[in-house]
């Protein structure tokens, strides 16, 4: 009987110090909702791009429309650069850091969500950290952020366990730490929601108000309330894990760039932390299995939650785009470690 006991008690062991011994994963059991199947038909027919802009421009993770006309970029050097409509681009700032989303207050000041320093906020002498990043302050991954009419800031901080450089790790964690903030000042800043699984892309419709932002790894996009903090899902299913969001005043619709397709299979591993452990084991000994091939995809929805529109182009290297908007009538796309912006034409508005 001691020998059985012994038998078995060796691979308990074996798997407890996989799933539990040092360097093992901290899974969470997460339960994101499967794909719309509905949401298929957007991405059938597939785009091509109208030119290729500035392929010596790395990692492009945010375009944004500045009120002087140009359109900013954040780059992966630190660079934003400006671009004005008659194609010339310039060198705006550096932050010294990895600058992600961009945002323009109503005065025309810029923010800046950089994942390496925190919130940012451009002066006349030079860049003001309103909230450090971690060390030094309270934000982990700072990644996107809108300015709404009355000054006020709204951010997210998209994971309190991984900084810049380590998604691909929280994803597989079913990581549900991230939170959306409201920041007032310098330093002050009250969080509206927490426990979101990689809190990402925001914007806001200036009419109302309203604030959407992208929940990455549940493929969901959240209506939010500045005010009250109430958040209420606008649309969820979404066929890739969406990235940054662009709210298009022009046609009243919300852009939200789909970097990758659902990785199904590991998906699956959700709701199970501890095989999600071991297969983690198994992931540092042969290394990541292959993702899905990662197109140009974008989706359009409205602000009653329909789906408008889909992009579906060429694939461009190993990733996909981080953010796509319309900006001068075409639409622009962009991504965190691609080169350069690819346009396309905008699609024709409904009716048309």
């Amino acid at each position: 009987m001691r020998t059985l006991v012994a038998i078995l008690a060796v691979p308990a062991v074996i798997l407890g110090l996989a799933a539990y011994g040092p360097g093992a994963l901290d899974a969470m059991r997460f339960d994101p909702p499967g794909t719309d199947p509905a949401l298929a038909g957007l991405f059938e027919r597939g785009a091509q791009p109208v030119r290729q802009e500035r392929p010596d421009l790395h990692g492009p993770e945010d375009l944004e429309p500045g009120p002087d006309g140009r359109l900013y970029a954040s780059l992966a050097d630190g660079r934003i650069m400006a671009r004005s409509p008659d194609g010339e681009w310039m060198e705006f700032d550096d932050t010294g850091g990895r600058p992600l989303g961009l945002a323009f207050a109503p005065d025309g000041t810029l923010f800046v969500a950089d994942a390496l320093r925190g919130l940012l906020r451009r002066t006349a002498t030079g860049w003001e950290t309103w909230i450090a990043a971690a060390p030094d302050g309270p934000l982990v991954f700072a990644d996107d952020l809108t300015v709404l009419e009355d000054g006020r800031v709204v951010m997210t901080d998209a994971s309190l366990r991984h900084g810049y450089g380590a998604h691909l790790l929280s994803f597989l964690e079913g990581d549900q730490t991230g939170r959306v903030l409201r920041v007032t000042g310098p330093g002050e800043f009250t969080e509206l929601a927490g426990g979101l699984g990689f809190i990402n892309g925001v914007d806001h419709d200036p009419q109302t108000g309203l604030v959407y932002i992208n929940e990455t790894w549940a493929g969901r996009i959240w209506q939010l309330d500045p005010g009250s903090g109430e958040m209420t899902v606008l649309v969820e299913g979404l066929p890739g894990y969406p990235d940054n969001l662009e709210f298009d005043a022009d046609t009243g619709l919300i852009w939200a760039a789909l970097p990758s397709p659902r990785a199904v299979d590991l998906e699956a591993l959700h709701p199970r932390p501890f095989v999600k452990r071991l297969a983690w084991r198994w992931i540092q000994i042969a290394g990541w299995p292959p993702l899905p091939s990662a197109p140009a995809m974008a989706i359009a929805v409205d602000t009653d939650g329909r789906s408008v529109h889909g992009l579906r182009g060429p694939e461009q290297g190993p990733d996909g785009i981080t953010t796509a908007l319309v900006w001068n009538g075409e639409l622009w796309t962009a991504g965190l470690r691609r080169d350069g912006i690819t346009v396309f034409a905008a699609p024709a508005a409904e009716g048309e």
